[in-house]
């Protein structure tokens, strides 16, 4: 069975988007035997994270960090931005680190030491760790069109950089684009001399980024305002763009009828019972991505293509379900019909986890995407 977590704390998903996966080889020196030997036990060890990161390890670290009483991390949106930030230097203080704010074997240990995975790092406290900057062309909030309207986790990571950064029109980052949001933004750009606008353009981005921290004052972002990558918002997502699906039918099995009002009403022959926006990951075939339980679904099956893990509170087991809305091009074009048939202890709510039968790196480029996901009856 695919798990994001092991006893709750070691969720095993694929490496961060961004290339933030970096081997033991990446921390110098002075780390205990006992540090390295642990680390080839627990992948989690591995990863190095910080500030610009993104994908299931950082979700796992704000999950970790909540569960050991570090709420001010917030929700486990796999997006280290100041809270996740926050909350691991508190860890590291606390534990007798210096706050970096970037995660290492020995922080990782004495995360697990917090659910009796691991015993508690006994090395020395001082040693340094390796990180390349965050790719600056690449960070995926830079292509996030946000306006009036906008829902999901790109509106509250954007909500708390503005409230961390001051302005105090955002009282809360409740994910929905509203009028204060609109006022912070706008404020935030004739602070810093950027065109005021109704939409989180490329530039208001670079700035907020900048700022935080996370892109350096010099960075050189050339080529990426001419044709920049584009990502639904959840509110975009929605039922009208369902007609798409009938053009991909060449690249998918699937068969979508309308009625006249254009709501879907069945998929391949199946009756649409539910309809949610969601937010997807993706896991692999890999030890990494299903320790330990191996490459099978909740059923002891092998894991196979169209396979999804869902929430059963929210999704029922078996169910068919039809995928649409992301942007990775290594699945099928439109959408694709396929079955719940996993669950995984980070997938809760109104979240998915496609399974893709790729190596590891493939599977870390898809990210986190909104997508709408099509319950189907029988």
């Amino acid at each position: 069975m695919h798990s994001r977590f092991l006893q709750g704390a070691v969720m095993t998903g694929a490496a961060a988007v961004l290339g933030m996966v970096l081997s033991n080889s990446a921390q110098a020196a002075s780390v205990s035997q006992t540090t390295d030997q642990l680390a080839q036990k627990h992948p989690a060890m591995n990863q190095i994270l910080q500030q610009g990161s993104t994908g299931h390890w950082v979700a796992t670290l704000q999950a970790d960090l909540y569960q050991l009483g570090y709420h001010s991390v917030g929700i486990d949106d796999g997006i280290f931005g100041p809270q996740t930030l926050g909350a691991l230097k508190a860890f590291q203080e606390a534990n007798g680190f210096k706050p970096t704010g970037v995660t290492s074997a020995p922080v990782w240990q004495d995360i697990l030491a917090g659910f009796h995975l691991t015993p508690k790092y006994m090395g020395p406290m001082t040693f340094s760790v390796n990180m390349p900057p965050v790719p600056a062309s690449s960070h995926p909030a830079l292509f996030q069109r946000l306006s009036l309207g906008s829902r999901g986790h790109w509106v509250a990571t954007f909500q708390a950089d503005l409230k961390w950064l001051g302005y105090s029109q955002i009282k809360t980052a409740n994910g929905v684009f509203g009028q204060n949001t609109l006022q912070a933004m706008q404020a935030f750009q004739k602070a810093h001399g950027i065109a005021i606008s109704n939409d989180t353009t490329f530039e208001t981005w670079k700035q907020v980024l900048t700022n935080l921290g996370v892109l350096g004052p010099q960075t050189r972002l050339s080529g990426v305002n001419s044709a920049p990558k584009t990502h639904q918002t959840s509110h975009q997502a929605d039922e009208a763009s369902a007609t798409k699906s009938s053009s991909a039918s060449s690249s998918s099995p699937s068969q979508v009828s309308q009625t006249p009002s254009g709501k879907t009403k069945t998929i391949d022959g199946r009756p649409v019972i539910a309809v949610y926006h969601m937010r997807a990951t993706a896991y692999g075939p890999s030890l990494k991505d299903n320790y330990p339980y191996g490459p099978v679904d909740a059923f002891g099956q092998p894991l196979a293509r169209g396979m999804v893990a869902v929430d059963p509170r929210l999704i029922p087991l078996k169910s068919y379900v039809y995928v649409k809305g992301y942007t990775d091009p290594r699945l099928p074009q439109g959408g694709f019909l396929g079955r719940a048939m996993d669950t995984g202890g980070a997938i809760k709510g109104h979240r998915i986890d496609i399974f893709m039968n790729a190596n590891s790196q493939t599977v870390s480029n898809f990210g986190i995407e909104p997508v709408t996901v099509y319950v189907l009856g029988k």
